[in-house]
């Protein structure tokens, strides 16, 4: 049996629940790819950055920054720009208003994440409840049997679905959680390069 013809049988929750497998698997490689702390914060750079900063080298900072394309550059070069009087207190304040505003982009796709999570199963049990449908038309057709054949679709919608709703909606969620540790792990780690740089930025009191 093709993968069409099982589509078919499940009916439009089928349908569904594949659009939304399809999201839920964008999102995932889009975040596996996204989501890697080395490449966001990279140990090197914020090593330079350290370095600049603590000699007050504000044009070589935002030089590497320009040169690199990584969370934390996108930061430091952000937080440089907007922090006005080159104080510590502002630079720290520049650093986390634009660490809020970049983590906002990494959390993109991960509430539709958590719908597909959440639906698939919804959708499979709409799908039983209508292949049940059917099967009690086929049995109350006037036939003492039932019409096979619509016993038959009204049992795989059934059946179909519901598999279909759990296949999604568990790695779904394994992923949904798996990603949030990450952006836990990326947050703090941003946050502990923010008080480093700001510690380490020369003539702050």
């Amino acid at each position: 049996m093709g993968g069409v013809e099982l589509l078919n049988k499940a009916g439009i929750s089928g349908y569904l629940i594949l659009l939304l497998s399809i999201v839920s698997l964008a999102i995932v490689f889009e975040k596996l790819y996204v989501l890697r702390l080395g490449k966001l914060v990279p140990k090197d750079d914020l090593r330079l950055l350290v370095e600049f900063l603590g000699q007050g080298n504000i044009g070589d900072a935002v030089e590497l920054c320009k040169r690199r394309r990584s969370l934390l550059s996108a930061v430091v070069f952000d937080a440089i720009k907007n922090m006005g009087k080159q104080t510590r207190e502002n630079f720290l304040h520049a650093f986390e208003v634009s660490a809020r505003r970049h983590f906002i982009e990494l959390e993109r796709g991960m509430a539709l994440l958590a719908i597909t999570a959440a639906t698939s199963p919804l959708l499979g049990l709409l799908g039983t409840v209508l292949g049940m449908v059917k099967i009690f038309g086929a049995l109350t057709g006037g036939t003492g049997m039932g019409n096979p054949q619509e016993l038959s679709a009204g049992i795989a919608e059934a059946l179909l679905t519901t598999i279909m709703g759990l296949i999604v909606a568990i790695p779904a969620i394994a992923m949904y959680n798996i990603f949030n540790k990450k952006l836990d792990k990326i947050a703090a780690e941003i946050e502990a390069a923010g008080v480093l740089l700001a510690n380490n930025f020369k003539g702050l009191s």
